[in-house]
C-alpha cells in the first residue's frame, strides 16, 4: 500500500539520486542510524531524493548549493514514530494533534473517525481525511462499525451501505475498533457485515476486549479480530500473541499500564516480538505534558525494554501490521524520509525532525508553517438551547413511584448500580445529604428528554459542572445545586460547546469546545494547561479517579460497564435493558 504516490518524475530524481547521477536535496551525514529490521546500530549516511530515501550506506552522493547537509556526527538517527490508535478529538483536535506530534517525532497516526462520522456528511469526512493525509504527520483512519451508544439515530448511521463507503475509502486501513461485542455474539447483521467486508478488501480490523477470555478471543479472531490494544496484564499480552493477535501495549491517560506489561514480559521471558506496537489510545491533554509517542518508547526503556527493541516497536511493527513497510517504518531505500536525530538512545525526543525530506522541528520548536484546516467549512452541529428551556426544574428531583437510580464510580470507567436509601424535604424533593452525591442529569437536546440519576464518585460537594462532551452529543450535568446547573449549562451553550464548572453562583472554569461541543482549534500547550486547571479543579474537589476528563465523555458510553445514562434512560449494559427511563422536558417544567 501506498502512503505517498510517486510521481515519473520523482521515481527518476530517486534513481538518479542513487546512481549518484543527480544530486541529493538532503544528505543526513555520519550519524549512528537504528536499523530496525535487525535492531542494531550502524554508521551510514543517509541520502534524500525529495520525499524519499535514494541511498542508505558508506557512499557520499553527489551534491550541489541546493543540497541540505544535516550534520550528524554525534546522533543517534531512527525512523519517525508511528501511532498506530489514535482517537485525535479529546479537547484537541486531529490538526492540533499532528502539530504537537511532530514535534515530538510522530510522523504517522492511525486514527478512529467515530466522531467525524457521527456528526458529519460522509463527503466532509472523506475530504476532511485527504487534507489531514497530506500533513507532513501523515493520517490513516479507521471505519467504526458500531457508534459505541444505544441511540437507534447513531445506529441508523452505521448501516451496511455507508459502512461499505467508509471502510472502502483509501484513506481507512482497518475497521473497528469493535466495542459491540455482544451485538457480535448474537450475529447482528451490520455488524457481521462490517467485519466481512473488512476481511474481504483486505484491511486490518482492531478490537477491544477489556478481560475477554480465552474463548473470546478465539471467537473474535475467528470473526475477522486482528489486533487487541485492551491487555492489561503481561498474561493477557502473551495470550492474544498466541492467538495470532497483533498487540499495542497502551499507556493511556485512563490506563497507564505500559512499564507493568513490559516488566510483566521480561519475566516471561519476552523482551520483543515483531507483533508488538506502542499506544497512547487518545490519552486526554494533561498526558500530553509528557510527550506523545516519545514518552511511551521513554517509559519502555525506562521500564527495562532494549532501546532497539522499545524503537522498532514505535516504528517497523505498526508500519507491517498496517502493510505499510515499504513506505514507512524504517530507515532504507525507497521509504519515505521520515528520519529523527536524537541526542542518546534513551532519549527519544528528537533534537531534529525531517517528514517526507523536509526539516520541520529542532529541539520541539517548528521552523516553518504547517498545512492548517479550517474547521468552520463543515457542518458540525452548534450545541444550542434551540427551543430547550434551560431552567432550574430540569435538575431537581420530586418524590415519584420512578426508582431514582444511584450510579456509583468504581473507577475512571467502570460504574455500577448502588443501593441507597434516598431522602426527600416536606415538599417532596429530593435532598442529597451525603456530599459524595451529585445529580447526574442527561439532556437530550433534539428528543427534547430528560434522564436523571444520582451519581457517587465524580467529587465532594460538585455545585454544578455541565458539558457537551459526550459520546452521544448529549449535554451532561452535574451538581448539587439547580439553579447553577441550569447557570453552568448556560454558559456552555453561550461558548457554542465545551465545559464549565459553576461554584458559589459563579463561573470558575471554561473550556470553549466549539467543534462539535467536543473538540477546540486552540494550539495543544494552551489545551494541555486548561485542561490541567480542569483536573486540578477536580481534586480539590476530592475526585479520587485518574481521569475527570475521559469520565464526563464515558457516561454516556453504552459498552463500557456497567451502568450508563442515555437518551432513553439509565442503561444497564450487561442486562441490556432501561433501568428507569427519561421523562419528556415538558413534563418537568409543565
Amino acid at each position: 500500500m501506498r502512503v505517498r504516490e510517486v510521481t515519473k518524475e520523482a521515481h527518476l530524481q530517486l534513481v538518479r539520486t542513487a546512481k549518484q547521477q543527480q544530486p541529493a536535496t538532503m544528505w543526513i551525514k555520519g550519524g549512528r542510524i537504528l536499523d530496525v529490521y535487525l535492531r542494531r546500530w550502524r554508521e551510514a549516511n543517509i541520502v534524500i531524493a525529495g520525499e524519499r530515501i535514494a541511498y542508505v550506506g558508506e557512499k557520499e552522493p553527489l551534491v550541489d548549493d541546493q543540497t541540505e547537509v544535516i550534520e550528524a556526527a554525534g546522533y543517534h538517527v531512527v525512523p519517525g514514530y508511528i501511532e498506530p490508535h489514535a482517537h485525535p478529538f479529546q479537547w484537541y483536535n486531529p490538526h492540533t494533534l499532528s502539530d504537537y506530534a511532530l514535534r515530538t517525532g510522530t510522523t504517522t497516526v492511525i486514527a478512529d473517525t467515530l466522531t467525524l462520522y457521527r456528526l458529519l456528511p460522509f463527503e466532509q469526512v472523506s475530504e476532511i481525511m485527504q487534507r489531514l493525509a497530506a500533513h507532513p504527520v501523515k493520517y490513516f483512519f479507521w471505519a467504526r462499525l458500531d457508534p459505541q451508544n444505544k441511540s437507534p439515530q447513531l445506529r441508523d448511521l452505521f448501516r451496511m451501505e455507508r459502512l461499505q463507503q467508509m471502510i472502502d475509502h483509501p484513506q481507512v486501513i482497518q475497521g473497528g475498533e469493535l466495542t459491540d461485542w455482544h451485538g457480535v455474539l448474537y450475529e447482528d447483521e451490520q455488524l457481521l457485515y462490517g467485519l466481512r467486508h473488512v476481511r474481504d478488501v483486505g484491511k486490518r480490523m482492531e478490537g477491544h476486549h477489556p478481560g475477554a477470555s480465552d474463548h473470546t478471543l478465539n471467537i473474535a479472531a475467528a470473526a475477522g479480530v486482528t489486533a487487541c490494544h485492551e491487555s492489561i496484564t503481561a498474561a493477557e499480552v502473551i495470550n492474544r500473541l498466541q492467538l495470532g493477535y497483533y498487540v499495542a501495549l497502551r499507556h493511556s491517560s485512563i490506563r497507564p499500564d505500559l512499564p507493568e506489561l513490559i516488566k510483566g514480559l521480561i519475566e516471561q521471558g519476552i523482551t520483543y516480538s515483531p507483533r508488538l506496537m506502542l499506544t497512547s489510545d487518545g490519552s486526554t491533554p494533561p498526558m500530553m505534558r509528557a510527550g506523545f509517542t516519545d514518552s511511551l518508547i521513554r517509559l519502555a526503556i525506562e521500564a527495562g525494554l532494549a532501546p532497539e527493541d522499545a524503537y522498532a516497536m514505535a516504528t517497523l511493527n505498526p508500519a507491517a501490521y498496517y502493510g505499510l513497510d515499504a513506505e514507512i517504518g524504517g530507515i532504507a531505500p525507497g521509504r519515505l524520509a521520515d528520519i529523527l536525530l536524537l541526542a542518546t538512545p534513551e532519549d527519544p525526543t528528537p533534537e531534529v525532525v525531517v517528514a517526507d525530506g523536509r526539516r520541520w522541528s529542532e529541539r520541539k520548536q517548528l521552523l516553518r508553517p504547517l498545512p492548517s484546516l479550517n474547521w468552520q467549512e463543515y457542518s458540525f452541529p452548534t450545541p444550542a438551547a434551540a427551543e430547550m428551556p434551560i431552567v432550574p426544574e430540569l435538575f431537581s428531583i420530586r418524590r415519584s413511584e420512578r426508582a431514582v437510580p444511584v450510579i456509583n464510580m468504581r473507577n475512571a470507567v467502570i460504574t455500577e448500580s448502588e443501593q441507597t436509601a434516598l431522602t426527600y424535604d416536606a415538599d417532596g424533593m429530593l435532598l442529597l445529604e451525603d456530599p459524595e452525591l451529585a445529580l447526574l442529569v442527561l439532556i437530550d437536546p433534539i428528543g427534547k428528554k430528560v434522564t436523571q440519576a444520582v451519581v457517587r464518585g465524580y467529587g465532594r460537594e460538585i455545585e454544578a459542572i455541565a458539558s457537551t462532551y459526550t459520546i452521544s452529543s448529549d449535554w451532561i450535568v452535574i451538581g448539587r445545586h439547580p439553579q447553577s446547573m441550569a447557570a453552568a449549562l448556560r454558559r456552555v451553550l453561550e461558548m457554542g460547546g465545551g465545559v464549565a464548572m459553576v461554584e458559589q453562583g459563579e463561573t470558575v472554569y471554561e473550556m470553549a469546545l466549539p467543534i462539535g461541543g467536543l473538540m477546540t482549534d486552540a494550539p495543544m500547550e494552551e489545551v494541555i494547561r486548561k485542561a490541567e486547571s480542569f483536573v486540578q479543579l477536580m481534586k480539590e474537589k476530592e475526585h479520587s479517579h485518574i481521569d475527570p476528563i475521559y469520565s464526563l465523555l464515558f457516561f454516556t458510553a453504552t459498552h463500557l460497564p456497567f451502568i450508563r445514562v442515555t437518551s432513553d434512560g439509565v442503561y444497564d449494559v450487561k442486562r441490556g435493558c432501561i433501568l428507569t427511563s427519561s421523562v419528556e422536558v415538558a413534563d418537568l417544567i409543565g
